[in-house]
């Protein structure tokens, strides 16, 4: 027992130093420096002497050394380690080139015995990079200039090259240039015109990167006319007529060439005049002859060019006219001092993204933002001033107060809306419509199946529309004054107007057209255009 013990001891005194290290391999970029973790740890129970040497095999621009906590050797250092003790080194290997590949061996010995040796590897890979940045802005006469800023921020050479959309009159001071790593360069693009500038430059390296740059001016030019026209037409037959208005509000008659363009497949639009002279501060009628081609939709824009050479564009959206289906009116009566309406409100919401062909209002009584509509529709129609949480559906059925929450609401309203669809269409409504600053002008097409006496409602809404810091939906405006008609078999078209607050635009409003029946109350049908 006591041989054994005692050559226990012997082993634990004969013991050399041991290398400790982490991963020998790194992928490094160019000026950057690899760091390796290095322990010399001593398994004995005796201090041991050793020594490190760092042989190098790699390019003469990169620096190897080793270190300890206070100071570097750039090829060996010896040390002493305390029994069952250790110490910490680093290898750190500062790299100055690119696309290379180095090595360094570290050894340890003991005495003059060598112990142990590790490689450690370092690749500095090639890397293209660069950056471009748009600097300034400037406006000319015939045009905007972009500066841009080009920088290579890879390790390698680089050419790089600009492309700008077809079609776009611009031009840079450079087709391409050539920068070194770390070199930056300044060009320019001009892009010609007066009008507002919407485009785009792509910068592109011969190594294969591209970066896109937006190039957005939007300039101020006073213009001395206008066009109006309808947002949307409708196409009953192989061919028909949209017409447009031209303005001169300049001091001077003026003369203007004029283009028109289909953006579908087969479609054709042709203006009846290619020029048209218009005095100062008079309206000219445009009249554009649409013929039908692929598809059941199209776009037509015109283009009018005045005789100084400021040009403007208007679009219209143009579709087949086909049968418009059934569709269920829920007028909601609400109020912002009403609490549980929020209930009903949502569930409505819910349930018009859902049924494509449930149009929805919401009209408020008794609060800050009651309007004369509101009351036109409650008391002058309904019958009641302040009955709020109350939908009505399609004029005749009336539901008051729901209680058990947004859910059980949901779903009560959500049968009678489904029964209501079913029922058979006896007519239907096509609008269109204009706006001129503060002023919309809106026209219905009634088709009717069946004769009957009938009030015609036009009803301003706002989506969108902010109440005490929440935004609402079908949130009721105006309602128009009613026009009671008798429909037989065919068609009416009737007209209304709407005048906004001054500085208020149309964004956001739209427009529901209601006919009822003047006795029964009954919603013969409705239909809903946004502006």
């Amino acid at each position: 027992m006591l041989a054994v013990s005692i050559f226990s001891v012997f082993a634990l005194q004969d013991q050399a130093p041991v290398l400790i290290y982490d991963r020998p391999e790194r992928e490094i970029g160019t000026g950057d420096e690899a760091n390796y973790s290095i322990i010399i740890k001593n398994p004995s129970i005796l201090e041991k002497e050793f020594s490190l040497v760092l042989e190098k095999d790699m390019p003469s621009e990169w620096v190897a050394s080793i270190c300890d906590l206070s100071q570097c050797y750039y090829d060996t250092c010896s040390a002493s380690v305390g029994p069952l003790n250790e110490l910490n080194y680093t290898v750190n290997v500062l790299t100055d080139t690119m696309g290379q590949t180095g090595s360094v061996r570290l050894l340890l010995y003991h005495g003059d015995i060598l112990q142990d040796v590790v490689k450690f590897t370092i690749i500095t890979p090639t890397e293209h990079q660069f950056s471009a940045h748009l600097e300034d802005t400037s406006i000319g006469s015939d045009g905007v200039t972009f500066g841009i800023g080009i920088t290579n921020t890879g390790n390698v050479p680089d050419t790089y090259t600009f492309l700008v959309p077809p079609g776009v009159n611009a031009q840079a001071d450079a087709d391409s240039i050539q920068l070194n790593p770390g070199d930056s360069r300044d060009i320019t693009i001009f892009v010609g015109g007066r009008e507002s500038i919407n485009t785009s430059v792509r910068v592109i390296s011969d190594s294969g990167l591209s970066e896109t740059l937006y190039l957005i001016c939007e300039q101020e030019i006073e213009y001395d006319f206008e066009l109006y026209s309808p947002k949307e037409f409708y196409l009953d037959q192989e061919e028909g007529e949209i017409t447009f208005d031209l303005i001169n509000m300049g001091d001077c008659s003026d003369t203007y060439s004029i283009t028109t363009t289909c953006l579908s497949p087969g479609w054709e639009a042709q203006s009846h005049n290619t020029t048209l002279s218009v005095d100062s501060k008079v309206s000219e009628r445009i009249k554009v002859r649409i013929k039908r081609g692929e598809g059941k939709n199209s776009s037509v824009i015109i283009s009018v060019t005045s005789e100084s050479g400021l040009s403007k564009n208007i679009k219209v959206s143009v579709f087949v006219q086909e049968t418009q289906g059934k569709t269920v009116l829920a007028e909601y009566f609400t109020g912002t001092w009403c609490y549980v309406c929020s209930y009903g409100e949502r569930a409505l919401k819910q349930l018009a993204e859902e049924f494509e062909n449930l149009i929805v209002l919401v009209y408020h009584l008794k609060d800050e933002i009651e309007t004369p509509g509101s009351l036109i529709r409650s008391s002058g129609v309904y019958g009641f001033n302040d009955t709020v949480s109350t939908l009505v559906v399609n004029g005749r059925k009336h539901i008051y107060y729901t209680s058990g929450g947004e859910g059980a609401i949901y779903f009560k309203y959500k049968s009678i809306i489904e029964e209501m669809l079913s029922e058979p269409l006896t007519a239907e409504i096509f609008v269109s419509g204009r706006t001129i600053q503060q002023k919309a002008s809106v026209t219905a097409e009634i088709r009717s199946y069946t004769p009957h006496t009938c009030d015609v409602y036009f009803v301003l809404f706002k989506n969108d529309f902010e109440v005490r810091g929440e935004l609402k939906q079908y949130i009721v405006r105006d309602v128009g004054t009613p026009q009671r008609i008798f429909l037989s078999e065919g068609e009416t078209q009737l007209s209304c107007e709407f005048v906004l607050p001054a500085g208020e635009s149309f964004e956001g409003y739209g427009v529901v057209v209601i006919i009822q029946d003047p006795y029964t109350l009954q919603v013969i049908q409705s239909t809903s255009y946004m502006f």
